[in-house]
């Protein structure tokens, strides 16, 4: 068989070299994607698109071993590579489907749709007659739009050009191992957030002065760069990771000999305008930066009050935005400091178990995470390594130990270096710097470390030798000051969690639109007394006026007469008393009796006669006309109570009776009706006075402490609103007070009340 041809390996054996030989017509024409055109449109036979036939024979390319052997297949993609990118060369880059276009923006928005003038003088009509101050500030002004729109014309370079062309490639089968997302990251966010200032801030102004033709205005800049930390969001994220972004382009092209042939390429093309890899990758962090330079420069030259007045908030919100950018980058970098040093401390070996069963269920505690967040502390502030060192430590009367301190930013640990590997294992419990004193000792290389519990007794102490009294003077010092930034931390943000929590209670207090309670609906019901400790308890009252209902049927309740508002939870404890069965039964039959929840204590024995034209109202119970104002009540031998008698009695007697059944009690003979100081009966009303209630009816006179009793039985059920003395004793009303609770008032009931 002939040999193959020098020529046809000339490519291949000279891809890396400085001259680079177009491969033969043929070869070139098999490489033509179907995106461009067909070999039969163009004419061709279509024997031109068939694949080579493999070698026969083992050993056919000059000695280059089996033809399935990495080398030659190494040798073979370099060759379809250069084919590749000379046919992007000849033809331009194939078109990528449309999801990877929108994403990559690639093609989005080329140079044709975002024109500028050469130079601002030709927009100004009469440039020429400007100061010269005002034409270095249109300079400037100028100078942010041209380098704008250059920026944006370069990041289009990355996605145009680098990634559209590693896609394509990759599509074939080609440079596989190279990540896309890796080398460019969020740069297509980068040109929408750039195209948006453009479109919404720039632009304008330009379109302004054109149409105007007045100077440009800095003013008008004012709105769009106050909102430049929520434009410029994905600048965080791209300065976060630039770093490992240029470090994964440099390792990249040191370990694979195509993607570096790629990457020539792609330098030399005309688009890229001479522009290397990294010089692109290193853009955005430089345009982020130079913002504020370029406001700063427009003014120093622009005198007017007005205009400095926007440029200088204009610089605040670019430099703002740049201090959170580098406050994100150092923590960034913080925990990655942290995890290294997290790697290089190993098992927490803190207890020796006695046995197997202990260590088993020690072992799920057995670890020590030190990339948690510190406690107290604002979580933007990360745990740092602040020093390191070999030191010997004494605990008790034991012997000196080789140990390892890595001191952090809130704790110490004492390790133990292991030999096999890299790694330490801590051997006693972390120290926690706000709990640790350090005291130097006489042996100029020596302090002692206390670590405190937290009722500030020793639980811990040892006695560290350093190396040098340098070494002791350095570990004293970064403690001391750790210790004390430890403290301001944790002082400010409890300061702010205190602001945050002020906020939270005033924002809630302007929500609520009044203080005054309102009616319990049954979502209300239905939650728990706890979700409603912050609202006013709703007592349900009920004041009966002289046009109570008397024929109303009663709706029987044996539990308790909460429904008619004499009962609520300041009742005595005593409420199985004989009296207050009394009360019950006598209320369940006769609702009117609501004068229980007066207080007859505060009443006066003397009122004031009531007013003629104000609407009457009783303030005592209805007695029947046998009942004689002033004087004792008639007697007669109290009947003997019983569940029959219920049913039977009128509800005109009921307080009568009521009376009796107290007496009944202890019947004693009779006694003058107590009276007060006038020689008037606690009983006397202003109503008149009416016929008699019947023969049968001849209630016994009470003694004055039955009287006294039953008032305190009485008073038991409180009015709502009235006061409880401080002392507990009792308080009279004056006149005014007993006049409001004499005059006719109108309460909504809170409840649903059945009347009788």
């Amino acid at each position: 068989m002939r040999a193959p041809s020098k020529a046809w390996l000339l490519p291949e054996l000279k891809l890396m070299g400085a001259a680079v030989r177009p491969p033969p017509r043929a070869e070139l024409r098999k490489s033509i994607p179907e995106d461009w055109a067909s070999g039969q449109a163009r004419g061709l036979s279509p024997l031109m698109h068939r694949e080579p036939e493999p070698e026969k024979r083992h050993g056919g390319h000059f000695g280059l071993g089996p033809p399935h052997s990495p080398k030659l297949k190494e040798i073979t993609r370099a060759h379809e590579l250069e084919v590749r990118l000379h046919t992007f060369s000849m033809f331009g880059m194939p078109r990528l489907p449309p999801e990877d276009r929108r994403h990559w923006e690639i093609g989005e928005g080329g140079d044709s749709s975002l024109p500028m003038e050469k130079s601002w003088k030709e927009l100004v009509l009469g440039h020429k007659e400007m100061s010269r101050e005002l034409c270095h500030q249109q300079e400037a002004l100028w100078e942010l739009l041209s380098t704008e729109l250059t920026y944006l014309r370069k990041l289009k370079i990355m996605t145009d050009l680098l990634a559209a062309g590693l896609l394509n490639l990759q599509r074939v089968g080609l440079l596989t191992e190279v990540s896309a997302e890796m080398l460019f990251g969020n740069v297509p966010n980068l040109i929408r957030a750039h195209r948006s200032f453009w479109e919404e801030v720039l632009q304008p102004i330009l379109e302004d002065t054109r149409t105007s033709g007045q100077p440009l205005d800095p003013v008008s800049l004012q709105n769009g760069f106050l909102t430049f930390g929520q434009r410029f969001q994905p600048y965080v994220q791209y300065c976060l990771r630039v770093k490992q972004t240029m470090a994964y382009a440099r390792e990249q092209q040191d370990a694979n000999p195509l993607f570096h042939s790629f990457v020539q390429w792609c330098e030399k093309h005309k688009r890229s305008g001479r522009q290397t890899l990294g010089d692109l990758l290193i853009k955005p962090h430089q345009r982020i930066t130079k913002y504020p330079l370029l406001l700063q420069a427009v003014l120093k030259r622009s005198p007017e009050p007005r205009a400095q007045e926007a440029l200088n908030a204009m610089i605040t919100a670019v430099e703002s935005f740049l201090r959170h950018i580098n406050g994100q980058v150092r923590q960034g970098e913080d925990q990655e400091s942290l995890m290294a040093a997290a790697q290089r401390i190993g098992p927490y070996e803190v207890l020796e178990p006695s046995s197997e069963e202990v260590e088993k269920n020690l072992r799920p505690f057995a670890t020590l995470d030190l990339m948690t967040p510190i406690l107290g502390v604002a979580p933007e502030h990360t745990r740092q390594l602040l020093l390191e060192g070999p030191v010997r430590v004494k605990e008790g009367r034991e012997g000196k130990t080789d140990v390892y301190l890595f001191l952090f930013s809130d704790v110490l640990l004492v390790t133990k270096p292991q030999r096999k590997v890299d790694r330490a294992k801590v051997i006693r419990p972390p120290l926690m710097l706000e709990r640790l004193v350090c005291q130097p000792l006489r042996d100029p290389n020596s302090f002692l470390l206390i670590h405190l519990t937290e009722f500030q007794c020793v639980s811990s102490a040892l006695t560290v030798h350093c190396p040098s009294s340098t070494e002791r003077a350095r570990w004293l010092e970064k403690t001391q000051q750790a210790q004390a930034v430890l403290q301001k931390l944790k002082a400010e943000e409890y300061v702010q969690q205190k602001r945050e929590l002020l906020a939270l209670y005033r924002s809630q207090g302007r929500e609520s639109p009044s203080t005054r309670p309102s009616t319990p609906s049954p979502e209300d019901s239905q939650s728990g007394s706890e979700g409603r400790t912050s609202e006013f308890t709703i007592i349900p009252r009920l004041v009966v006026t002289e046009d109570t209902d008397e024929d109303a049927p009663s709706v029987p309740d044996d539990t308790s007469d909460s429904g008619y508002g004499t009962l609520i939870p300041s009742s005595p404890k005593n409420f199985h008393s004989p009296l207050n069965r009394l009360r019950a039964k006598a209320l369940r039959r006769d609702p009117r009796l609501t004068f229980s929840t007066l207080e007859l204590r505060d009443v006066p024995l003397r009122p004031q006669p009531p007013d003629p034209q104000a609407p009457q109202r009783r303030s005592a119970p209805e007695f029947p006309d046998g009942i004689l104002r002033g004087g004792s009540l008639p007697r007669r031998a109290s009947p003997a109570w019983s569940e029959e008698e219920d049913e039977t009695l009128t509800p005109g007697n009921v307080v009568v009776e009521t009376l009796n059944r107290a007496q009944s009690r202890s019947p004693l003979p009779h006694s003058p009706t107590p009276t007060d100081s006038a020689g008037e009966s606690f009983w006397e009303s202003s109503d008149e006075e009416e016929g008699p209630v019947g023969p049968e009816l001849r209630p016994r006179p009470l003694r004055a402490d039955i009287l006294k009793e039953i008032r305190e039985e009485l008073a038991s059920q409180r009015i709502e609103g009235a006061s409880e003395p401080g002392d507990g004793k009792p308080r009279r009303l004056t006149r005014a007070q007993l006049q409001r609770m004499r005059g006719a008032h109108i309460v909504q009931l809170d409840t649903p009340l059945s009347t009788s």
